[in-house]
């Protein structure tokens, strides 16, 4: 090979290999982060007696499935190893979202009739947003163990977080009778007559009457009305949401008619 040559292949080869150790160079180092997981491993004990959940009494590895993703969440994204006292800190700041995770996450890994009375308790106090979806099995788990304490919180928690309905069941005392009349919480069906023994029918329907004439009289030619958030309305209504289709029977409809007249011509 000519000397030249030879020369500016060297020189490329030198170049070449300068630019490969400027980017090794360059190359960024990967950053390590706390493995939140192992963490939990160590502080465990620590955490479950801090906030308040030893007592439940479950399994070691049980307790980890439990609080992993909720410890996790608290220990965030660093790089240096935090102290148990940080970690339960931000945990207990607040606390009733992770009461409710772990109420949440204890129905995941249980099945509910496994459950202490203590893990139950815990359970139906704390599982408030979850209770339109998981509070007619919480309500038969605690009928079948004849604990009405814990109905009536469950009742509570019902009133502020379910699908609230303006009837009251008669055979387990929850607001959450439903458009087609059964009862979210115990499955029951409500008879019509129940429905319209709590509205007060004739009354509410006369009182309709002296409002809105029209409307009154559609209601006694079809023979229903529809009801929803406390107001009557008439079979041409178009409704959004929930609300209720409360048919009369023909002496109820002869008796609102002739307490209309008597009103009107009173």
């Amino acid at each position: 090979m000519p000397r030249r040559k030879k020369e500016k292949a060297e020189k490329e080869k030198t170049e070449e290999t300068e630019t490969e150790e400027k980017k090794k160079k360059k190359k960024p180092k990967k950053e390590v982060y706390t493995d939140p997981y192992q963490l939990l491993d160590e502080y465990l004990e620590e955490v479950i007696t801090a906030i308040g959940i030893s007592y439940l009494g479950f399994q070691r590895d049980e307790f980890k499935e439990i609080i992993k993703d909720i410890f996790a969440g608290a220990v965030g994204q660093v790089k240096s190893k935090p102290k148990s006292r940080t970690i339960i800190n931000r945990l207990n700041s607040t606390r009733d979202s992770v009461m409710e995770a772990i109420a949440y996450n204890i129905l995941r890994i249980k099945d509910l009739s496994s459950l202490s009375d203590d893990q139950l308790e815990f359970v139906v106090y704390n599982v408030k947003r979850g209770i339109a979806s998981l509070g007619s099995r919480l309500y038969e788990e605690s009928k079948r163990r004849n604990r009405n304490d814990l109905i009536d919180i469950l009742r509570a928690n019902w009133n502020m977080y379910g699908v609230l309905s303006p009837f009251t069941c008669p055979k387990c005392g929850f607001n959450a009778v439903m458009p087609d009349f059964s009862c979210k919480i115990c499955g029951a069906d409500v008879p019509m007559k129940e429905i319209k023994r709590q509205l007060g029918v004739e009354e509410l329907l006369k009182d309709y009457a002296s409002m809105d004439v029209q409307g009154f009289k559609e209601i006694l030619s079809n023979g229903y009305f529809y009801y929803k958030d406390g107001i009557v309305y008439p079979p041409s209504s178009s409704l959004q949401g929930m609300f209720f289709e409360i048919i009369l029977t023909k002496d109820e409809k002869s008796s609102i008619a002739n307490i209309s007249d008597t009103a009107h011509h009173g």
